[in-house]
């Protein structure tokens, strides 16, 4: 049996940080050593010679966006790296044998990489290790693709850190996250059951206003990489409210997200369209979505 965790050492004064902040939050004690890992992780790439070879995507980087929410694995965009389980290991053991004093040990040397392939979304590497903090024991993940198009370029993002301070790394652009979950949806069509992507593309849309003309970009680009045709979202989707209600609730219960969204999935669904309309039926140049407003505007702006 692991000894309790006290504040004679870091990785002890963390973990009750964590617990205390749980408890502060409402939030699952494990849920935030998890993400703390995440961070830690990244902590060490900014410090690694990879640090502009990878670009952050997927659920760790919405905090960016002040939109933090559960997640048990990092997303990374890989340039200049071989798309082979032995070239993503290596880098990735690399990163993490970084010295860092923040109470994370990162089992390294017993990480073993694989392919994955997430029906026709994501086709990467998946590298899995154990993790230590303390008396906390985890399994941690980092999946990395080589080869997605991103549009707009990435750009430095400040991701703000749970203990205080934030780290500044490559990320995707809000229009690419915006994007890749929307033609997704496409994809699926009423087989979906990616609830973090509605719910995503939902709060990003109560939280950061949009450029037509950018979205579209993005949208296009994307849907080209993955040989989708952009067309209406709610005619694909017409039937899925009622298959998914059930298990959208459920989701949101165990992801104790019942005061950031609805409980009806229509209602998401019902905004999420409304929010890719313009940028699937080539209708976006001109128009501007006011987060504020909830809806499209048409504006002066040409970008």
């Amino acid at each position: 049996m692991n000894p309790r965790p006290t504040r004679a050492t870091e990785a002890g004064r963390v973990y009750l940080d964590l617990q205390n902040l749980a408890r502060r939050t409402g939030r699952p004690t494990d849920e935030l050593h998890q993400l703390y890992v995440l961070e830690c992780f990244l902590d060490r790439l900014v410090r690694s010679p990879y640090a502009d070879r990878f670009v952050l995507k997927g659920g760790v980087l919405l905090a960016a966006y002040e939109m933090r929410r559960p997640t048990r694995d990092v997303d990374l965009r890989a340039d200049r790296l071989t798309a082979t389980p032995a070239a993503v290991l290596e880098a990735v053991r690399e990163i993490a044998a970084q010295p860092v004093e923040d109470g994370v040990v990162f089992g390294a040397d017993e990480a073993h990489a694989e392919l994955i392939r997430d029906e026709d979304e994501y086709n990467g590497v998946r590298v899995s290790m154990t993790v230590e903090l303390a008396s906390a024991r985890m399994t941690f993940h980092v999946d990395v693709n080589v080869g997605d198009p991103v549009v707009p370029q990435p750009g430095s993002i400040d991701l703000p850190r749970l203990r205080g301070g934030t780290l500044s790394l490559l990320g995707y652009p809000l229009a690419m996250v915006r994007a890749e979950k929307i033609i997704t949806m496409l994809e699926r069509g009423e087989v979906n059951t990616r609830w973090r992507d509605f719910a995503d593309v939902y709060l990003l849309a109560g939280r950061h206003d949009a450029t037509g003309r950018e979205l579209a970009a993005a949208m296009e680009a994307v849907a080209k990489h993955r040989g989708v045709t952009l067309r209406a979202l709610l005619p694909e989707l017409d039937g899925l409210p009622e298959l998914a209600q059930r298990k959208w609730a459920a989701w949101v219960r165990k992801q104790r997200l019942e005061d950031r969204l609805p409980r009806s999935f229509e209602q998401v669904l019902y905004k999420v369209a409304e929010f890719a309309a313009p940028a699937l039926t080539g209708e976006a140049t001109g128009m501007r979505w006011k987060a504020d407003a909830q809806r499209w505007k048409l504006t002066t702006e040409t970008t």
